[in-house]
């Protein structure tokens, strides 16, 4: 059977969106110029204007009448829930949000882990820590599927999962957020430096197809600042 080729207008949408994730085009600045776009992929204006259309209804850009078009989301999650990133909210009262990714690695699964049943013996590990105003606030440890592609030589300060699950053809579908307290989590209460309960959130995505692709936790001290939901209407 004969593959179907896929239109140029979607071949240019996903480049487009890679380069929106992987923040080549930044949140909150403009893409090219349609004529830009035009001259780099060397098709018509109808073609880009397809593809701009496309990301415009999926929530990545905002096309302003003189002013361009502009990078309004760069995070998946935000698109799928219609909300305002927690970064985002932090930024917009004048913090500081900065994150620094600690390690990367493929990890094994002992049979009594809770996600062996979903994963199998192994995953992959991330862990990030989160500062606030340069202060430690949030613990993060990030379980992602093994059919995943993870780049062998990576620089972990760089890493993107976005750009992984891109790689990887993987395509979020949702999401379920799970709250909690949480009193036992040695590693994360260290690096805070506190001994107080902490909020705890446990996140599952799914794909298009309801497997779960990656399960999260983090651990917010919430003494410092509450968590907080913005949602757009």
């Amino acid at each position: 059977m004969a593959k179907i080729k896929q239109p140029l207008y979607l071949n240019i949408m996903e480049i487009i969106k890679e380069r929106i994730l992987t923040g080549v085009y930044p949140l909150h600045t403009n893409i090219p110029t349609e004529t830009q776009l035009e001259e780099e992929f060397q098709v018509s204006k109808i073609t880009i204007r397809k593809a701009i259309t496309m990301l415009e209804s999926e929530g990545f850009l905002e096309k302003r009448s003189g002013l361009g078009t502009k990078v309004v989301n760069n995070g998946i999650y935000n698109v799928l829930s219609r909300t305002q990133s927690f970064a985002k909210c932090l930024n917009n009262q004048g913090f500081s949000f900065t994150r620094k990714t600690v390690k990367v690695a493929s990890f094994d699964l002992p049979k009594d882990h809770e996600l062996h049943t979903v994963f199998g013996d192994t995953c992959y590990l991330i862990i990030r820590h989160y500062f606030l105003d340069d202060q430690p606030y949030i613990y993060y440890t990030h379980y992602l599927s093994p059919k995943m592609h993870i780049d062998s030589a990576i620089h972990e300060e760089n890493f993107s999962i976005y750009k992984q699950m891109y790689k990887s053809n993987m395509s979020i579908s949702s999401f379920i957020d799970e709250f909690y307290v949480d009193t036992d989590t040695a590693a994360a209460q260290e690096f805070l430096n506190t001994t107080q309960p902490l909020l705890g959130r446990k996140r599952t995505t799914f794909d298009d197809k309801n497997n779960i692709i990656e399960v999260s936790y983090a651990q917010y001290n919430s003494f410092m600042h509450n968590y907080e939901i913005h949602f757009d209407i």
